[in-house]
C-alpha cells in the first residue's frame, strides 16, 4: 500500500467536496420535479376516481329512469284497460262504438285497403318540384 502525501490528499478532498455539492444540487433540483410528479399523479388519480364515480352516477340515473318509464308505461296500460272496461260496463248503449280507438288511424287503414297506392297520387295533389313564377326580391309586384 502506498503512503498518501499531502499533495494526494488535497485533490481527493476537493473531489469529495465537489461531489457532495453536485449531489446536493442534483437532489435539490430533482426533488422538486419529483414532488411535482407525485402531486400530478395524485391529482390524476383523484380526477380518475371522480370520473368513475360520475360514470356510476350516470349509469344509476339512466337505469332508474328506464325503470320509472317502464312502470309509467305499465300504469298507463292499466289505466287504459280500466277506462275501456269501465266504459263498456257503465255505458252499455255505446257498446258498438269504441270510445278508446284512434279513429283517424282506422280511417287511414280503411282508405289504403280500398284504394291502391297508385290511385292516391293524382295530378292535383302530386308534389311540385318548382315554384310558380319568380320569388324573393326579384318577384314582380302585382
Amino acid at each position: 500500500m502506498q503512503n498518501w502525501t499531502p499533495e494526494m490528499w488535497q485533490p481527493a478532498l476537493i473531489g469529495l467536496v465537489v461531489g457532495f455539492v453536485l449531489a446536493y444540487l442534483l437532489l435539490r433540483f430533482t426533488k422538486d420535479s419529483v414532488k411535482k410528479q407525485v402531486k400530478t399523479e395524485t391529482e390524476l388519480q383523484k380526477v380518475k376516481s371522480e370520473l368513475d364515480q360520475q360514470k356510476q352516477h350516470l349509469e344509476k340515473h339512466f337505469s332508474e329512469s328506464a325503470d320509472l318509464l317502464k312502470t309509467l308505461a305499465q300504469d298507463y296500460q292499466k289505466l287504459y284497460q280500466h277506462l275501456a272496461t269501465s266504459s263498456v260496463q257503465l255505458l252499455p248503449q255505446l257498446e258498438g262504438k269504441p270510445l278508446f280507438k284512434n279513429q283517424l288511424e282506422q280511417k287511414k287503414i280503411e282508405e289504403t285497403a280500398t284504394k291502391g297506392e297508385s290511385e292516391n297520387r293524382t295530378e292535383e295533389n302530386a308534389p311540385r318540384d318548382y315554384s310558380e313564377g319568380s320569388s324573393g326580391i326579384l318577384k314582380a309586384e302585382k
